[in-house]
């Protein structure tokens, strides 16, 4: 069964995927490297995308969510161990872990963005898409609709000041469905596979619990599929080439497919991703490398503040760089490297003095009611 090592390294791959989100959340603003159309196409393409196909990393991350949250649960076999779970204490610390440090940074993002929605965006030489120009100067906000976007379990149609919060609605209402996930997983696979397509058809739940559940029922088989692909090479690494297929071939797939069916495949080839590392001792020792570490510590943090990263600090540093070059390669290429520096930077600041105070906050909460008398909050 995985230890604190396997936790580690999965740490690690959600830091990777935030890091692509970052990256397609760039592109998008500031466009491809290149300006010539042949190497903006190739770079488009299935696989060359891997490196910012933000879309297959939400996969990724909604997989990871249940893989995770499941893990300690499947201790003793394939079923859970629902003896060691407390529901009270599962809710109040997921709330911290989620809720608590959006709030911050949301409250930050409300205060650049009422210093910089009336000046204009800085014109620089990569110009800025009318994605990035029009994310906050377009949409006008009261105080009213910025408490608004506080409330994550129902966020407004039009998320304005971090508008990549939509994925963190979902994954605070799938975490919270994790013990219903784990009483049915008791019973056995059909009924896990029932209740999801009974909630994602007719109960309106999130297309993303296909993907949390994935990443359940990878967590109950941890030790036989673990076991299984590091004694047979060659099945291990036709799960990863049919993985990597089925996770960046989004945009050649969706005319025929759909953009749930799109979802749907970059979220089995995120599982299938996962299950070449579990079975891969060689790739777990490079992603539990120090600094792979920290990428993945700050993954939450990072995801949070790059948006404000993008909207208040990138053009300045573009517009620095202009003063160096005029090259757009050098010119594209510094300003990303730059952004991911500074987002990485501030997202470990963050990480240890907003993530870890409000998970420990959580937890003294919790031993606060178990002291007033509830003995089942542990």
């Amino acid at each position: 069964m995985p230890t604190k090592t396997h936790v580690t390294y999965l740490d690690t791959i959600r830091g990777l995927a935030a890091l692509t989100v970052i990256t397609e959340h760039f592109i998008i603003a500031y466009g491809l490297p290149c300006e010539n159309a042949l190497c903006q196409k190739i770079l488009d393409s299935a696989p060359l995308n891997f490196w910012w196909n933000g879309s297959a990393a939400v996969s990724m991350f909604f997989v990871l969510s249940g893989l995770v949250l499941s893990l300690k649960y499947f201790r003793l076999g394939h079923s859970p161990d629902l003896q060691s779970f407390n529901l009270s204490g599962y809710i109040i610390g997921r709330l911290f872990r989620i809720w608590l440090p959006y709030c911050v940074i949301l409250l930050v993002s409300a205060g650049l963005y009422l210093q910089t929605v009336e000046s204009p965006m800085l014109k620089t030489i990569i110009p800025p898409s009318d994605w990035i120009i029009e994310m906050w100067h377009n949409h006008p906000l009261t105080v009213t609709d910025m408490v608004r976007e506080s409330f994550l379990l129902n966020l407004p149609d039009m998320v304005v000041l971090l508008p990549q919060a939509w994925t963190l609605t979902i994954e605070l209402v799938l975490s919270l469905l994790l013990p219903v996930g784990l009483l049915l997983a008791e019973r056995g696979t059909a009924w896990l596979i029932f209740f999801a397509l009974l909630a994602v058809t007719l109960l309106g739940v999130s297309f993303f619990l296909l993907h949390f559940l994935l990443g359940l029922m990878i967590a109950r088989h941890y030790p036989a599929i673990a076991g299984y692909l590091e004694r047979n090479n060659r099945q291990r690494r036709l799960v990863l080439l049919i993985g990597l297929f089925l996770y960046t071939s989004g945009g050649v797939m969706e005319g025929q497919v759909g953009e749930n069916g799109v979802w749907l495949a970059s979220g089995l080839g995120a599982g299938l991703i996962l299950l070449f590392v579990m079975g891969s001792v060689g790739t777990q020792a490079f992603l539990s490398h120090p600094a792979l570490r920290q990428i993945g510590r700050a993954s939450y943090s990072a995801y949070l503040i790059h948006m404000l990263i993008l909207l208040c600090l990138t053009p300045y540093l573009l517009k620095w760089l202009e003063s160096l070059t005029i090259d757009h390669s050098g010119l594209w290429f510094g300003g990303y490297i730059l952004t991911l520096l500074i987002v990485q930077l501030l997202s470990l600041l963050s990480y240890h003095w907003l993530e870890v105070p409000s998970v420990a906050m959580g937890r003294r909460i919790v031993d606060g009611i178990r002291s007033w008398g509830c003995p089942e909050l542990k």
